[in-house]
């Protein structure tokens, strides 16, 4: 077989290649590891990357000196004192023209700020805020006709909003628009006292209001892009607008503002977070139930409350649940009358609630429920026709005690504040036996959502409530317990304890006939009938079978714990001496977290807090002979 020659490159063309590559490699090496050849010219002069930063830094400020020492060219500016003189004289510039043009001289634009340069203004931080709490039986409904008594705890927190010092700050931030104020939903948050009595920051829970302000869906507004400006989509400027005006009637502010409490069945009721007087509340109500009327000299009470005047009166002659509702729909009927010859739209909302509340009474029979449809229905047709006639051109406003005629009502001027409040009254949302603060922030409506191009930035625009911070903490509230028990005698033979129970019970503290007795291992419990106040007339008496218990469970009794009575010093010493120790009994509780804690025989039977209770404990009235 013949061989075949290879000449001397196809030999070593393997070897040329490979040595080619590795000298390639040597010098990526020498120039990326080994040295630093990476420059760039500035100004004439080689820099290399650790010394750019320097010459930068230098070729700045040499160019800064010369902008300054550089000459500056005078600017001619033309003197306008006298033509500003002249102009406080127009008829002495010259003789009028011929004919004078009738419309403005100067481009009309929409109502806001004149151009670009708005910015959010500063909602004032609340003062620590007044607190108001109790424990009341609310009346919750459950169906269409149906309602429910549940005991619950509810707090009321509440402080003063400058309205005058916010508009001013708003028309200066905001431009025109400034010159209007929508208030938004407020917002509580409350914490909860530590076992070790202190208070934590990091503890600040959120509220939810009860019952919450009826406000539609918060639009959510984004921007767009186009042709380097921003804008708003007309769909979502829609909802902005109606959002807008949905919450800015006066009769949803008021709404927002100061939401009426939960109702409360008798003998329980709410308690006014006390900062400025009751009538002034009232009247603040007036100016949003009425915003067209000047002020009431005696404003519509809607909280039922007793206020200044009520309290130095005699109490009103009692009336039975049936003649109540008949007074309220004789004065229901007199106030339509009464409302169509003042043409006060004032009287007819009295009408209608003084209506409202019969048809809402879960006691009231058909008969009386149908008459007060018919004067609810007339007084809303009263108020109708007054808003008819009042709208009508040519019309003249009528006011009580005075003939109709070309005069207008004057205008009514706004309030230079307004309380704000918020209830935390959702069913079981607090704990007995705990201790709370609370806090408080205004929210206010943006007055230019949706605007962007009014903005310094735009970014402003998407914002709808603006928020203050929130208030100081307000001052700390007990809630206290709805069953309350005092160990006052025990029974050694038996290895028990005798105790004395008191339980609140829709509205009124109750104490059953004979003691709850214990042993070790026990939890404190009796179920018995009790007398109480019947739930549809508290006037009358009921006897339901009660629950009489605690979260307590007996855990050690001594019977053998020394005691010495301290006595008074004997006369004309002072301090105190002690008799000779005595046995006596010491209990041992547990509650259902595992926490124990102890009551002393001797202490309880004269404890400070079971004289107070049994002060309030509700005794049935004495029934009359018959």
């Amino acid at each position: 077989m013949a061989k075949q020659l290879v000449n001397p490159f196809e030999r070593h063309v393997e070897k040329a290649v490979l040595g080619i590559a590795g000298l390639a490699l040597i010098y990526v090496v020498a120039l990326y590891v080994v040295t630093t050849p990476n420059y760039l010219e500035l100004g004439g002069e080689r820099v290399t990357p650790s010394t750019i930063d320097e010459k930068v830094a230098q070729k700045a400020t040499d160019a800064a000196l010369l902008l300054k020492g550089a000459p500056r060219k005078p600017i001619k500016v033309d003197p306008l004192h006298d033509t500003f003189v002249a102009a406080t004289k127009p008829l002495e510039i010259g003789p009028l023209p011929g004919t004078v043009a009738l419309g403005p001289e100067v481009p009309i634009i929409e109502r806001g700020i004149f151009g670009a340069g708005a910015r959010l203004a500063k909602v004032q931080t609340p003062a620590k805020p007044a607190v108001s709490h109790g424990r009341s039986t609310f009346i919750v409904p459950v169906g269409a006709d149906q309602t429910r008594y549940q005991p619950s705890y509810w707090v009321s927190v509440s402080a003063m909003f400058d309205v005058k010092s916010h508009l001013d700050a708003q028309k200066r931030d905001c431009g025109p628009p400034g010159e209007s104020m929508i208030f938004g939903p407020p917002q509580i948050q409350r914490r909860k006292q530590r076992s070790d009595g202190s208070w934590s920051d990091g503890d600040w829970q959120d509220v939810e209001a009860r019952p919450a302000a009826k406000i539609p869906r918060e639009p959510t507004i984004l921007l767009s892009e186009e042709g380097g400006k921003l804008f708003v989509d007309k769909d979502v400027l829609k909802h902005v607008d109606a959002f807008r005006n949905d919450i800015a009637t006066p009769s949803a502010q008021l709404d927002i503002i100061r939401p009426m409490p939960p109702q409360m069945a008798p003998p329980t009721h709410w308690t006014l977070p006390v900062i400025t007087t009751y009538k002034d509340v009232l009247k603040m109500d007036d100016e949003h139930m009425f915003p067209n009327e000047p002020p009431a000299q005696e404003p519509m009470d809607r909280y039922g409350l007793s206020g200044e005047k009520a309290a130095a009166k005699a109490p009103p002659k009692e009336r039975t649940p049936e003649q109540q509702r008949a007074q309220d729909m004789d004065d229901a009927v007199k106030l339509i009358q009464q409302a169509r010859q003042t043409k006060s739209k004032n009287d007819a909302t009295k009408a209608y609630n003084l209506a409202r509340g019969v048809i809402d009474d879960r006691t009231a029979n058909a008969t009386e429920k149908a008459r007060a449809e018919r004067i609810k229905a007339e007084a809303e047709q009263a108020e109708r026709d007054i808003i008819r006639e009042e709208r009508m051109p040519g019309a003249a406003p009528s006011q009580p005690g005075r003939e109709a005629g070309p005069e207008v009502k004057p205008k009514r001027e706004k309030l230079p504040s307004q309380q704000i409040w918020a209830h935390d009254a959702a069913v079981g949302s607090l704990e007995d036996g705990a201790t709370y603060q609370y806090r408080l922030r205004f929210r206010v409506y943006n007055v230019l959502a949706g605007a962007p191009n009014k903005f310094n930035n735009p970014e402003d625009s998407t914002i709808v409530f603006l928020e203050s911070e929130w208030s100081p903490p307000s001052d700390p509230i007990f809630v206290e317990p709805d069953a309350m028990f005092f160990v006052t005698s025990e029974i050694p033979k038996d290895q028990e304890i005798s105790v004395e129970f008191y339980k609140w019970y829709m509205g009124v503290w109750l104490k059953p006939e004979g003691r709850i007795k214990a042993g070790i291992g026990q939890k404190l419990y009796l179920k018995k009938r009790t007398p109480a106040p019947d739930l549809i007339d508290p006037t009358k008496v009921d006897n339901p079978e009660i629950e009489f218990t605690a979260d307590a469970t007996v855990v050690d009794i001594d019977f053998d714990r020394p005691f010495r009575e301290a006595k008074r010093g004997s006369s004309g010493n002072k301090g105190v001496r002690f008799a000779q120790p005595t046995p006596s009994t010491a209990v041992v509780f547990m509650d259902s977290q595992g926490r124990l804690f102890e009551r002393f025989v001797p202490s309880e039977k004269t404890h400070p807090d079971k004289r107070e209770i049994e002060g309030r404990k509700w005794v049935p009235p004495k029934q009359s002979k018959p």
